[in-house]
């Protein structure tokens, strides 16, 4: 509603892009927590702000433009709360994602227990 009328926004509102806040739901909560744009374990006006903040780093004049690919990943369950790894290993985010991270230190922590035995 706010950004210039292109086809797909009206750009009714007059408010820039920049002043929004991304509205958190259980996908885009789970998957910034994922991307490591907030830590926090609840979705509140704070984790709201929080994730918009890290957001601004790549995007200050447009932070929310992310809102649709965030929320696709969890709508979708591309990106899943616990390692899937024919899912993380074609995934392009593997390297900031603390669910790869975390599932890969896993296995090799169970690979070198298997070893030990």
């Amino acid at each position: 509603m706010v950004r210039p009328a292109d086809g797909i926004d009206l750009g009714l509102w007059p408010i820039t892009p920049s002043e929004l806040v991304i509205p958190v739901d259980t996908h885009i909560h789970r998957i910034s927590r994922n991307l490591g744009l907030t830590n926090r374990r609840t979705a509140t006006w704070a984790t709201a702000e929080e994730i918009t903040a890290a957001l601004r780093k790549f995007d200050p004049d447009d932070p929310v433009k992310y809102d649709f690919a965030l929320c696709h990943l969890g709508v979708s369950r591309d990106c899943p709360s616990r390692p899937d790894p024919d899912k993380c290993e074609r995934c392009v985010l593997q390297d900031v994602c603390s669910v790869w991270t975390t599932g890969r230190e896993r296995e090799s922590a169970k690979k070198a227990r298997e070893l030990r035995l």
